[in-house]
C-alpha cells in the first residue's frame, strides 16, 4: 500500500497534467461553436497540460517524493482557484447576459493558467523551503560538529570580526567564547603580526588571490595570558546571504614542533657523533681514543665538561678530562659503586636528570667525575654514565637539569660502540706489532744466534775429521748445549710468552725453594726473608725465580749469595754480585740482550713479559750489597 501511494505521490504532477488535457480534448469535442472560438477556449489549458506532463515526468527524476507531493497540492490549490474564479466570472457576473434556458458554457483557461501559476510558484516555494532546511540542516550539523572537536573553529567576516567560536576555542586560547565573538581575530596572535594579516586579509578580497597555502598554514597564537604557541590554521571561505565569511580549524602543535625539534636535534647529534667518530677512529694510541671520546662527548652532548675512567682492577681510574684541568680533583673510584660503578657493571647508559637530592650523601655521586659534594649552585646537575665495555665510563655533567633526553641515551650507545672497537682495534694492532717483533726476534735468532754455535759444531767436526783428534768434541757438545737452550727459550717464548693461566695464593717462601732447588746453585746460596704470600700462577712464576737465580749465578763471582724478600706491594730478589751498570738496565729486558758469551739473552726477556702478563711491573736497581736487584710490584 505505501509503494503504491508513494507511486502516485511520486507521478501525482504528471496525473493532473493528464487529467486538464483529457478535460481539455473533452471540452474541444462537446463544443459547437465556431473552431476558432473553440481553439481559443482551450488553447491555454491545452499547452499547461503538455507543460505538466513533460514537468511531471522530469520532477520524478531530479526531485524527492515528498517535493513532487507539495508541488501537486500547489497545482491542485491553482486548479480549485481557477476553477473558482470561472465560476464567479460566469455565475455572479455574465448570467445575466446569458438568455433564459441555455446552458452555461464553462471554460478551462482559468482552471490552466492558475494550475501553472500554482506549480511555478510551489516549485519556487518547495525549492526556497529546501534550501532554508538544507541551510540549517548544514548549521546544524557545522555546529555538532564544531561544539565537539577538539580543534578550534573560528568563524570571522570580510573585517576579520569574530562571528563565531566553538567551546574548544576557551580551552586553546583561554578566552571565554562568549568575550571572542565581536571582538577582532588580531586578539589571538602576536602584535607583530596583527598588521601583516589586516594587510592579507584586504589584499585578497580586493584581488582574490592567494598568496598562502591556506591549507594547513603554520602560525604562532597567542594565549589571554600572553604566552605564544605555534598552531596550525586550516581556512575555507564562503558566503550566506550577504556576508563574505572565513571559518578557520585551529590546532596546538607545541607536541608535534617539539618532537620535530628532538628529531632536527637527535639528527644533527648523529652526524656530530659520526665526525667524533672518525676522529677517534683516526686515533693512533688510547690515549688519544679517550681524550678525543671525552672532546667528543662535549660536542655532540650538551654537557659541560665530560671524563673517561679506565679500569683498572676494583677501581676506575680518571684520566682525561675535556677541560684539560679538572682532572686534579679526580680520584680512583670503586668499580662497583656510585653512578660510574653502576654503569660500569650494567653495561647500560644511566642517566640522571637532577643530582641536588642526592649530594647529601656520604659519598656524592658527583665523585665519580670527581666534584666535590658541596652544595654549590655551580655544581653540575645532569649526568649522563656512558660504559665503555671492559674499559671504563665516560661521563657527561651539564649544569642544566634534565638536560640529557632518551634519545640522548641512544647516541651515547652509538658512541660507546665506536669507542670500544676503536679500543679493540687499537689493542688487535699492538698484538699484531708484538707477534710481528717476536717475529724478527726469531729471525734475527735464527740468521745470528742459532748459526754461530752451528758454526762451531760444523768447524770442529771438519777438524776431527781431519786430524781424528777427539778434543774438539767438547767444543761441539757446548755448541749444541747452547744450540738447545736458545731453542728452549724461543719456544718458550713463542707459546707461553704472554700467557698466565689461573692464579691462586703462592707462599713466596715455598715457591723461592722449589725454584732454587729447580736450578744448579753451585756454590750460591739463598736467604728467603719473607713469607708472605702472592696471588699468581705458581708454575709460570717459578720460571721468573729460575731465569733471575741462573742470571744471578752466570754473572756473579764464587759464593754469590742470592736474597728473596718482600716489598709493600711485591716481592724483591738481589745478589751480592757485581750488579748491573745503570746505563745497561733498559736493555737487559730485550730478547738476545746477553754480556755472558754461553748466554742466550731470553732469560730477563722472559722474565718481563711473565711479570707483566700477571699486571705486574719490573724495576732493576743496585742492592745492598752492590749486586742487581729486582723489584717487582703492582703497576
Amino acid at each position: 500500500m505505501r509503494d503504491w501511494s508513494r507511486t502516485v505521490s511520486q507521478w501525482s504532477v504528471t496525473i493532473l497534467g493528464f487529467g486538464l488535457l483529457l478535460l481539455t480534448l473533452a471540452r474541444a469535442a462537446t463544443d459547437t461553436d465556431d473552431p476558432l472560438i473553440d481553439f481559443i477556449e482551450v488553447a491555454a489549458p491545452f499547452v499547461v497540460g503538455i507543460g505538466l506532463i513533460v514537468g511531471g515526468i522530469w520532477l520524478t527524476r531530479t526531485s524527492p517524493v515528498a517535493r513532487i507531493r507539495q508541488l501537486s497540492k500547489w497545482t491542485l490549490g491553482g486548479a480549485i482557484v481557477g476553477v473558482a474564479v470561472n465560476l464567479w466570472f460566469v455565475f455572479i457576473i455574465s448570467l445575466e447576459q446569458v438568455p433564459a434556458g441555455e446552458p452555461v458554457v464553462l471554460n478551462l483557461n482559468g482552471a490552466g493558467i492558475f494550475m501553472a501559476a500554482g506549480v511555478l510558484l510551489g516549485y519556487y516555494a518547495t525549492g526556497l523551503q529546501a534550501r532554508e532546511n538544507q541551510l540549517e540542516l548544514s548549521e546544524n550539523r557545522f555546529r555538532a560538529l564544531t561544539e565537539n572537536s577538539s580543534f578550534a573553529v573560528i568563524s570571522v567576516d570580510e573585517t576579520s570580526t569574530i562571528r563565531y567560536a566553538n567551546d574548544a576555542t576557551e580551552a586553546l586560547f583561554g578566552y571565554p567564547t562568549t568575550d571572542l565573538v565581536g571582538e577582532p581575530l588580531t586578539t589571538l596572535m602576536p602584535a607583530r603580526f596583527r598588521e601583516a594579516h589586516l594587510e592579507g586579509l584586504s589584499q585578497y578580497l580586493s584581488e582574490e588571490n592567494r598568496t598562502v597555502d591556506w591549507d594547513g598554514l603554520e602560525l604562532t597564537g597567542m594565549r589571554a595570558d600572553g604566552a605564544e604557541f605555534p598552531v596550525e590554521i586550516s581556512f575555507g571561505e564562503y558566503v550566506v546571504a550577504d556576508d563574505h565569511l572565513f571559518t578557520g580549524v585551529i590546532q596546538d602543535i607545541s607536541d608535534r614542533k617539539a618532537a620535530e625539534q628532538q628529531l632536527r636535534d637527535h639528527t644533527s647529534k648523529v652526524t656530530q657523533l659520526h665526525e667524533v667518530a672518525t676522529e677517534i677512529t683516526r686515533a693512533a694510541s688510547t690515549e688519544q681514543v679517550y681524550q678525543r671520546t671525552a672532546d667528543g662527548v662535549v660536542d655532540v652532548f650538551p654537557a659541560a665538561v665530560a671524563r673517561v675512567a679506565i679500569a683498572d682492577g676494583d677501581q676506575l681510574v680518571p684520566v682525561v678530562s675535556s677541560d684539560h684541568e679538572s682532572l686534579e680533583e679526580c680520584q680512583p673510584v670503586s668499580a662497583t659503586l656510585g653512578y660510574a660503578g653502576q654503569s660500569y657493571q650494567s653495561g647500560e647508559v644511566l642517566r640522571l636528570d637532577d643530582l641536588t637530592d642526592t649530594r647529601s650523601a656520604a659519598q656524592s655521586p658527583l665523585q665519580d667525575g670527581g666534584s666535590l659534594p658541596d652544595a654549590d649552585p655551580a655544581e653540575p646537575r645532569a649526568l649522563l654514565s656512558i660504559p665503555l665495555g671492559e674499559y671504563g665510563v665516560v661521563q657527561a655533567f651539564a649544569y642544566e637539569p634534565a638536560a640529557f633526553s632518551d634519545r640522548d641515551e641512544e647516541v651515547a650507545e652509538m658512541l660507546a660502540t665506536h669507542v670500544t672497537t676503536a679500543l679493540q682495534r687499537i689493542e688487535a694492532e699492538a698484538t699484531i706489532r708484538r707477534e710481528r717483533d717476536r717475529l724478527e726476534e726469531f729471525a734475527s735468532i735464527l740468521s745470528h744466534d742459532l748459526r754461530n754455535p752451528l758454526n762451531v759444531a760444523q768447524g770442529r767436526l771438519e777438524l776431527i775429521q781431519m786430524t781424528g783428534e777427539i778434543d774438539h768434541v767438547e767444543a761441539i757438545d757446548r755448541a749444541l748445549d747452547r744450540m738447545e737452550r736458545l731453542i728452549e727459550d724461543m719456544l718458550t717464548l713463542a707459546r707461553e710468552g704472554d700467557a698466565v693461566g689461573e692464579t691462586q695464593p703462592v707462599a713466596l717462601r715455598t715457591l723461592a725453594n722449589q725454584a732454587w732447588n729447580n736450578v744448579a746453585t753451585e756454590s750460591a746460596s739463598l736467604e728467603v726473608e719473607s713469607s708472605v704470600q702472592i696471588d699468581a700462577d705458581h708454575s709460570r712464576l717459578i720460571q721468573v725465580f729460575e731465569n733471575l737465580y741462573r742470571n744471578a749465578i752466570e754473572h756473579g763471582s764464587d759464593g754469590v749469595t742470592i736474597r728473596v724478600g718482600s716489598l709493600d706491594d711485591g716481592f724483591y730478589i738481589e745478589d751480592t754480585g757485581p750488579g748491573i751498570p745503570e746505563d745497561e738496565r733498559d736493555d737487559i729486558f730485550e730478547s738476545g740482550y746477553t754480556t755472558n758469551q754461553d748466554g742466550t739473552g731470553f732469560g730477563l726477556a722472559i722474565v718481563k713479559r711473565i711479570v707483566e702478563a700477571h699486571g705486574w711491573k719490573i724495576d732493576v736497581t743496585a742492592g745492598r750489597d752492590g749486586g742487581a736487584r729486582f723489584e717487582i710490584s703492582d703497576v
